[in-house]
C-alpha cells in the first residue's frame, strides 16, 4: 500500500462498495477545491463483498465504463479500502533519530498486528509525542492491509488500465471532510455503506479506535425493496414520515427500530472500549456518513438512543464550485460521496 506524497492539482477519489463504484474528481487545492466530476455506475451485489473485490472481471469492465462515463482526466487516482483486513492501530513508541525511525517501528509493529507483517501493506504517520517512565515517546498511527485483498482490488484497477498512485483507508479519507472545529473533542464516525460500516473514533483530530462491523444497509430489514427498488430518496422518505407519524404498525418504523438499534449498539460498544482504555472520557459527537446517512429519521433515533449529539455529514465545506453531474444530486448524495470527496482531497494535500 503506497501512501506517498505527490503534488497535483486534479485528483480521482474512487470507492469500491457493494453494488455500486463511486468516484470524485477535484482540482485546485485542498482548502479551495472546486468538484469537476461526481459519478456512480451500478455492478452486481456479488462482485464486492463487504469491502473486498470478488470478481475482478466484472469491476474492472464497470470503471473502464465508469471512466468514460464521467469523462475522468485525472491521472492521480486514490483507492480507498475498507475491509477485515484493514487494520489501524495507536502506538507508543521510544522517540528515535528520524533515520532510524521507519526500521523501528517496522521491528516493533508486528506486536500490534495478529497478521505476520510479511502478509500485510504497511504504513505509519507519526501524530505526536508524549512522555513516559523511560523518556520521550512518538505517538505513531498505524495502518496495515491484508496483502491478498488489496491484490484483488489492485488487480481489477489494473485489468481497466488505472494505477492508483495512492491507497487510502476510508475513515481516514473521511476525517479529512470535517472542519477543525468539529474534529476538536473527541468524534465517532459512523460510514454506512451498501457491503459494511465503519466505525472510529478520533480524539483532537488523533484516531484512537477504528473497527469495522457488518452492519450495514444490506442488513436493513428490506433492503432488497429499498434498494435499488426504491431510490434512497423515496426510501428515506417513506421511513421519515413513518417515524414522524409514530405509526408503531409501519414496516419502515419498525425496520429503522430494529436496524438502528443494534446499529446503536455498535457504536455504544466503541464508546464504551475507548473509555475503559482510558479509564474516563466522553464523546462530544458522532458523525453519520455513507449511503446510510440519508435516512434523516436516522441522527434522531441515534441521538435519542446513544445520548450523544448526532449529526450527517457535510463533504462539501471544502469544496468552492459545487456542480451537480451526470444525473447526481451532489448537494442532496453528498453523505454518500464523502469517501470519495476525501479521498480526492488526498491527492490535492500537497
Amino acid at each position: 500500500m503506497y501512501m506517498g506524497l505527490f503534488k497535483t492539482n486534479s485528483a480521482v477519489g474512487l470507492e469500491l462498495d457493494t453494488g455500486v463504484i463511486r468516484a470524485v474528481e477535484l482540482k485546485g487545492r485542498f482548502r479551495s477545491a472546486a468538484l469537476t466530476a461526481v459519478e456512480t455506475i451500478t455492478i452486481p451485489k456479488e462482485a464486492v463483498v463487504e469491502g473486498v473485490v470478488a470478481n475482478p472481471e466484472v469491476v474492472a469492465e464497470a470503471l473502464k465504463e465508469l471512466w468514460l462515463k464521467a469523462r475522468l482526466s485525472s491521472e492521480a487516482i486514490i483507492l480507498g479500502i475498507s475491509n477485515q483486513g484493514v487494520l489501524m492501530r495507536m502506538a507508543s513508541l521510544p522517540k528515535v533519530a528520524e533515520k532510524n525511525l521507519a526500521r523501528v517501528i517496522y521491528f516493533q509493529a508486528g506486536d500490534y498486528f495478529p497478521i505476520p507483517l510479511d502478509q500485510m501493506v504497511f504504513d505509519f504517520s507519526v501524530v505526536g509525542e508524549s512522555t513516559g517512565e523511560s523518556g520521550a515517546l512518538l505517538e505513531v498511527l498505524l495502518v496495515a492491509a491484508r496483502r491478498d485483498l488489496l491484490d484483488k482490488s489492485l488487480g481489477a484497477l489494473d485489468r481497466a488500465g488505472l494505477k492508483p498512485l495512492v491507497v487510502d483507508a476510508n475513515p481516514l479519507a473521511l476525517m479529512r471532510t470535517l472542519p477543525q472545529e468539529k474534529l476538536a473533542g473527541t468524534v465517532v464516525l459512523a460510514n454506512i455503506a451498501n457491503g459494511l460500516t465503519v466505525l472510529m473514533l478520533a480524539t483532537g483530530g488523533v484516531p484512537n479506535i477504528a473497527r469495522v462491523i457488518p452492519h450495514s444497509l444490506q442488513s436493513y430489514p428490506g433492503e432488497a425493496d429499498l434498494f435499488p427498488a426504491e431510490t434512497a430518496d423515496s426510501a428515506a422518505r417513506k421511513v421519515a414520515v413513518a417515524v414522524e407519524a409514530g405509526v408503531e404498525q409501519d414496516d419502515g418504523r419498525m425496520a429503522l427500530e430494529y436496524w438502528g438499534r443494534a446499529l446503536a449498539n455498535e457504536i455504544r460498544t466503541t464508546i464504551g472500549y475507548y473509555m475503559a482504555q482510558r479509564g474516563d472520557g466522553t464523546v462530544d459527537l458522532v458523525v453519520l456518513s455513507g449511503r446510510g446517512a440519508r435516512i434523516p429519521a436516522l441522527p434522531q433515533f441515534l441521538t435519542e438512543e446513544l445520548g450523544v449529539a448526532v449529526e450527517v455529514i457535510n463533504p462539501l465545506t471544502t469544496i468552492t464550485d459545487k456542480i451537480n453531474f451526470g444525473g447526481v444530486d451532489i448537494q442532496q448524495a453528498a453523505p454518500e460521496f464523502a469517501v470519495t470527496i476525501g479521498l480526492a482531497l488526498r491527492g490535492l494535500e500537497y
